[in-house]
């Protein structure tokens, strides 16, 4: 395989990284990344733009410019798909250099050319040109993996919140990172959700945050995405400052009698100053509850909506509802999920980042494991550096 980019750094933090690692989580499937084979399912003019034109794949919704007739319809391209860190080599082949996002300008981010939502960069196949894959059949996510390793994009990844002190390490046995992917991706599983009955909640701008209650030594753990945070003595981390001081903890205790013996994660967003772009101008941080696990087992949307309301006698804690046990199709009164996503957030005024749709009964889809999709607003991608 080419090997290529220089390696990342990660910010000097007051911070210990002690690693070892958790057995799998396979109740949930991590969010799918790659630079994959797609084909042009179709071109448009973009007005008053002479010299480029707007362009959409086969089995997505994503939008996306590209030079005026530099492919037409049936083409089969590749597709380098936002958050892409695209090395300089690739770079200079793409006439790229310079031109993208990021500090290191190699970063795909959702931007607007001549007014057009674009989301995505699409290239001639010429770029695997030495490329050697393996024989027989694959799918094409394997296919992905290939693809992309050989061309050096890795995923742009949010940095960690700065913190006081603390010892990051691996995330309870049992527990992975936290995905869901998005409905402009997966078509064919957004169009599943459609005639059920659903959760809609505003996807919030901030850092995956948990608390886990760990059966087998009797212990409380709080989580960022992909580390769980060991407290220092003399210190406090903020992840579990906002967990005392929000009665987060105490709530996942009060699980722990209800569901006795079992393992207890409450998911929520961690947001506040720093935290991303800080779209609601809070001046403190704040988590808002989103998803329970018990085991292996998500709570469905009605009975985490009752405890929640239980335990903490409104539901200010939780992200905002948006609708629940409502069937998708009508919700949507004929919008798209793209058109659907775009609105003011109810934390503050300001466009919100999207929307994530639950079934109101837990189920898994052979392509994404846990039955869950997020819409991203391309209008709030291009305004941010997100």
């Amino acid at each position: 395989m080419r090997q290529v980019g220089k390696k990342k750094t990660l910010p000097t933090l007051h911070t210990t990284f002690i690693t070892h690692h958790p057995l799998p989580n396979r109740s949930f499937k991590m969010a799918f990344f790659g630079v994959t084979k797609e084909i042009i399912a179709s071109t448009f003019p973009i007005e008053k733009a002479d010299a480029i034109e707007g362009a959409t794949l086969e089995g997505s919704t994503f939008e996306f410019v590209i030079k005026k007739e530099q492919f037409k319809k049936g083409d089969t391209v590749l597709y380098f798909p936002i958050d892409s860190l695209i090395p300089e080599w690739v770079l200079e082949k793409l006439g790229l250099v310079g031109r993208l996002s990021g500090k290191e300008k190699n970063r795909v981010k959702t931007v607007r050319l001549r007014g057009q939502i674009s989301q995505g960069i699409v290239a001639e196949l010429e770029l695997l040109e030495g490329m050697q894959m393996p024989e027989g059949e694959m799918d094409k996510e394997t296919e992905s993996q290939y693809i992309t390793e050989f061309l050096g994009v890795e995923k742009y990844e949010a940095p960690p919140v700065p913190c006081k002190a603390a010892n990051l390490v691996g995330l309870p046995i049992g527990l992975s990172a936290y995905d869901i992917e998005g409905a402009d991706r997966y078509v064919e599983v957004a169009q599943v959700l459609l005639p059920q009955a659903v959760e809609i909640t505003e996807k919030l701008e901030g850092q995956n945050f948990s608390v886990t209650y760990s059966a087998l030594n009797e212990k409380i753990y709080v989580n960022q995405r992909n580390y769980s945070i060991q407290p220092i003595e003399g210190f406090v981390h903020d992840f579990w400052k906002v967990a005392q001081n929000n009665g987060i903890i105490k709530f996942v205790e009060s699980l722990k009698e209800a569901y006795p013996g079992q393992n207890i994660t409450v998911y929520g967003e961690f947001i506040g100053p720093g935290v991303q772009s800080n779209i609601y101008k809070l001046k403190d941080f704040d988590v808002k509850l989103f998803d329970i696990k018990v085991n292996e087992e998500w709570l469905k949307p009605d009975i985490r909506q009752s405890i929640v309301k239980k335990h903490f006698g409104d539901m200010d804690i939780h992200v905002p509802i948006l609708a629940t046990n409502v069937i998708l199709e009508q919700w949507l009164e004929g919008k798209s999920f793209v058109e659907a996503s775009h609105a003011i957030s109810q934390l503050h005024k300001t466009t919100r980042e999207g929307i994530v749709i639950k079934p109101m009964t837990e189920s898994r889809h052979e392509k994404i494991g846990r039955l869950v999709l997020k819409q991203r607003d391309p209008i709030y991608l291009s305004k941010t550096n997100n």
